[in-house]
């Protein structure tokens, strides 16, 4: 396999200085909003409603007609733009979704690098107050990258009334631009960056083992305590889906971190981590990143019935699945 990364000479008068051009990373992590998307569940008859004017680029998904129901913010992952692969499978079952761009689309930054948390607030509040948005209650849902953005979001605001979290993250990573020199967080709030987990490059980036590397970036005590995102904050229950063969990074031990931390908390509300066996990153077959065509297979299928059951738990007013 070729390698996917640039590399410019770091400057050995400053001491080491990886100038990555991290393409790799871009490519590589899951495209959630189009590898999810399953045309059995896009029958249903729904609107799509560009929200133009609104200080947030997103797309509105609803069922013309339906009453309301719990609100969807999907959030993608390193790909960029609107995920609307992903919001059509719950807009598809009627629910009111808004599929959110942050970043690599017009009118947001070109890479993830330093994004304003403020920035997903209107757009939380346009959602909580849109009339196809029972009592103006939300589900946050993303997938490796966004699912770490969403358990963020969700730890800050409380208009978010529970989190599906695909390939989780328990800590904030830095962040993804073209050039990895300096290191930065994903997130800023308040101007000030979030506290995140650089990546450790000691060892070298294998294109072909990035696994590796984010274990070993775990390993920074000092760094991973600082990053944690605090879950226990979350105002509803958790769904936690993770392959057991994720090849890009340890989402399973990360899917424990978040629910051990939890029960140390003493979190009230449910918290279902599912790890599905011979699948990877992406819970899908068409797009893998570990696992057997046959594990990803039943993992896609198993985990989009149990995000359906997770909003409609929430939507019936039961908080657990």
């Amino acid at each position: 396999m070729p390698s996917l990364i640039r590399r410019t000479p770091p400057d050995s008068s400053a001491g080491f200085k990886c100038c990555y051009r991290f393409s790799w990373i871009h490519l590589l992590i899951f495209l959630f909003s189009i590898a999810r998307s399953n045309p059995r569940l896009l029958a249903a008859t729904w609107t799509s409603a560009d929200t133009t004017g609104q200080p947030f680029v997103a797309n509105f998904f609803s069922t013309a007609g339906s009453s309301p129901q719990t609100g969807v913010l999907v959030l993608g992952g390193s790909e960029g733009g609107r995920p609307d692969g992903l919001a059509r499978i719950f807009a598809g079952k009627g629910y009111p979704v808004l599929s959110l761009a942050y970043f690599n689309t017009p009118g947001t930054p070109e890479s993830l690098d330093m994004i304003p948390l403020e920035y997903f607030t209107p757009a939380l509040k346009w959602l909580s107050a849109n009339p196809k948005v029972k009592n103006g209650e939300i589900v946050a849902v993303g997938g490796s990258k966004g699912a770490e953005l969403a358990l963020l979001l969700a730890s800050r605001d409380s208009r978010i009334h529970g989190v599906i979290a695909i390939a989780p993250s328990s800590v904030v990573w830095q962040g993804l631009p073209k050039i990895f020199w300096p290191p930065r967080s994903s997130w800023t709030a308040n101007g000030n960056p979030v506290p995140y987990l650089p990546y450790d490059y000691s060892q070298g980036v294998d294109t072909n083992n990035l696994l590796a590397m984010y274990k070993l970036s775990l390993a920074q005590e000092s760094a991973v305590k600082s990053a944690t995102i605090e879950v226990e904050k979350i105002n509803g229950p958790l769904l936690l889906l993770c392959g057991t063969d994720d090849k890009l990074w340890p989402s399973p031990a990360m899917a424990d971190a978040i629910s051990s931390r939890l029960k140390e908390k003493g979190f009230k509300n449910h918290c279902d981590v599912i790890k599905y066996p011979d699948a990877g990153h992406t819970l899908n077959e068409n797009f893998m990143l570990g696992g057997t065509a046959e594990g990803n297979k039943k993992a896609r299928i198993d985990s989009t019935e149990k995000m359906l059951g997770f909003l409609h738990a929430i939507d019936a007013g039961t908080k657990s699945p």
